[in-house]
Order: C-alpha cells, then sequence, then structure tokens
C-alpha cells in the first residue's frame, strides 16, 4: 500500500562538529548497508552542518508504505541516542486518520540528559519546583544553547511568578531553536498574564505558525489567542480563531477537549460583539449542552448571555432564560429583563 502520509517535526542537537560528523557519517552507513531503499530521508533536506543539527521544516511530508515507515522511525531513534537534547514527533496517516505516533528524544547516561530529563518530570510535579530548577541549572552549565532546558526553567519561573527571569529564558530558547512552538506559547502566557495582550496575541499566532494541527499546543494556542484579541477587542479576528478552534472534533484525550465549553461561550460572546445575535444564542445554546468544562462559565450566566442575544435576534423564549438566570443571582439578568419590558 503507497498511499500512507508521513508527517515529521522537530529537531536532534548534536553539540559539536564531531558529533554531527560521526552521526552523519552513521547516518549514510546505515542507509546504504541495512535499510538500502526503505529510508527515504534525505541528508541534505534534514542535516544543518552549521547548526550541528538534525531539523525538519514545519511542514515535512513523505509518502509510502508501513514498511518505510517503520525504517524511517527506526533510523531516526538510533540517531537520537547521540543528541543532547532535541525531539522528533512522526505521524504515520492514513485516509486523514493517524494511525501510528511516535515521540523519539535522546537517551544515555550523559549529565546533561539526565539532568534536563530530571528537570523536566518534576517541573510538572508540585512542590518539587526547587529540585526541577537545580537540575536544569546543570543541563545548561554543561550544554548552554539547549533550548528545551531554558524553556523548562522559564516554565518554572511563571510557576513561581518571577515573570521577569520566565520571559528572559523563553526568549533565550527562542534564540538557540526559533522552530519549537513551547517557548512562544509559554512566553505569551506570561504576557497574557501581565496584560500585555498585543504582545501574547503575537506570540500565541506565532505558537500558531510554528505548530501543525495535529499537535495539541496548535489549539491551545488559537484558544488563547482569541482571549487576547477579545481583551483588546479585536472580536472579529478572535472570532476567526474559535471558529477554528471549534470545528476541529477535540479527542477526550487531547487536553483541549475540556474547553469545548468556554470556546463556545467566548464564541457567542465575539459572535454577540459582531451582531451576529442570532449566530451568538447558537452558541451560548451549545455551551449549555456540555455538562462540564474547564474555566468554563456557570450555566445562569450562559443563560443571561443566550437571553441577550434570543431579544436581539427577536427570538422567543428570551424572558424564559433571564428570569431563570435572574433567580439565580445574576443580577444583570433581573435588570435586563427590566428593561426588556420597559
Amino acid at each position: 500500500m503507497d498511499d500512507l502520509k508521513f508527517i515529521f517535526k522537530g529537531r536532534l542537537d548534536f553539540g559539536s562538529k564531531r558529533s554531527f560528523d560521526n552521526v552523519l557519517n552513521m547516518y549514510e552507513w546505515k542507509v546504504v548497508n541495512h535499510y538500502k531503499k526503505d529510508v527515504q530521508l534525505l541528508a541534505e533536506e534534514i542535516f544543518d552542518e552549521e547548526q550541528y543539527c538534525l531539523s525538519f521544516p514545519r511542514s515535512y511530508v513523505l509518502h509510502g508504505t508501513q514498511k518505510n515507515f517503520t525504517a524511517n522511525y527506526h533510523l531516526l531513534e538510533y540517531l537520537s541516542e547521540f543528541a543532547l537534547w532535541g525531539q522528533l514527533e512522526m505521524w504515520m496517516i492514513e485516509n486523514r486518520e493517524v494511525k501510528e505516533y511516535h515521540l523519539v528524544e535522546p537517551t544515555g547516561d550523559r549529565v546533561v540528559i539526565n539532568q534536563y530529563t530530571k528537570g523536566k518530570n518534576l517541573s510538572f510535579r508540585e512542590g518539587k519546583s526547587e529540585e526541577a530548577m537545580a537540575a536544569l541549572d546543570i543541563a545548561i552549565q554543561k550544554y548552554e544553547k539547549h533550548a528545551q532546558a531554558y524553556e523548562r526553567r522559564a516554565y518554572i519561573s511563571t510557576m513561581l511568578k518571577k515573570y521577569h527571569d520566565a520571559i528572559r529564558d523563553y526568549t533565550k530558547s527562542i534564540k538557540i531553536y526559533a522552530g519549537a512552538p513551547d517557548p512562544y506559547y509559554g512566553r505569551a502566557i506570561v504576557h497574557k498574564i501581565e496584560n500585555n495582550f498585543d504582545k501574547a496575541a503575537e506570540d500565541f499566532d506565532t505558537s500558531i505558525k510554528r505548530s501543525i494541527p495535529l499537535q495539541p499546543i496548535h489549539w491551545k494556542s488559537r484558544r488563547r489567542k482569541a482571549e487576547c484579541l477579545m481583551e483588546i477587542n479585536q472580536f472579529e479576528d478572535a472570532a476567526k480563531e474559535l471558529k477554528f478552534f471549534n470545528i476541529r472534533k477535540h479527542k477526550e484525550d487531547d487536553p483541549n477537549f475540556k474547553y469545548k465549553k468556554k470556546a463556545l461561550f467566548d464564541y457567542g460572546i465575539c459572535l454577540y460583539e459582531l451582531g451576529q445575535f442570532k449566530d451568538a444564542a447558537q452558541k451560548f445554546n451549545e455551551s449549555l449542552e456540555i455538562t462540564e468544562g474547564k474555566d468554563a462559565p456557570i450555566d445562569e450566566e450562559l443563560l443571561y448571555r443566550r437571553g441577550l442575544a434570543r431579544h436581539k435576534a427577536g427570538l422567543p423564549d428570551f424572558e424564559k432564560d433571564l428570569k431563570k438566570a435572574a433567580k439565580a443571582g445574576i443580577k444583570k439578568a433581573a435588570e435586563a429583563l427590566e428593561e426588556a419590558n420597559a
């Protein structure tokens, strides 16, 4: 079967010319003597001798058989053993469905790899910030161009509310490797916290451009960008981002799944501000149909918003919505009801 689509993304950094040259020689030997025609990756397209790395362009796509995909994966996995930092993602697509996915990261007993891995894992654990930071510091001391270590250190600084330090490390990560979406996303979060919504929207937009729709961060960035645009009253652009987010069918194991209710609510707000009241009422209705959602408004707030939209659109039952919301304690709903009946 030759109709399989392969997508590759990411980078592996080998740290020095000597290491890079050794990896390139091993790659060529493996292709000629072991994989022969099964490997489709071309050295001139993925190896960067100036940066001493293996790096894929944003959209590196191949087509072939299961055997081709497996050979490509095993070769990249082998080469990753010689990298100091990085990660590669690869997807095999059939009829627009992901049939196989692999994440490849450097392994081995080198200090820089062990300390980065330790720091990364601890960064997600509550109460382990100091230990995580210490491990990442060591990784950076061992190899100062470790873009991922700077990104993780910035994440911890954000959690500790050390925003100046976070911005500094996110920016360092970007200067080393501008092709990853994560440091742009992280820096945008800090800008958003500090109410710098223009800067945040810009970084979220770059995160979108540095990622692909198969990655959850692509959709997280679209939703977050829309939130920033709403803060500066750019509702038309925000609506476009939310439209894309809500059309996407996020699976339950996707971190974006739990934000569907909130995204529909925000989309409704944008449509209302744009004077599209009937469509806004429909989005509020769809949001109400979802029972749970992270950061979502309470249903009484949704009833209030739907009531306003229905009233503006000349739709029935707007009074019922406003009465329910008012009875639940939403003062704005009581005022809107009184005004509607004046």
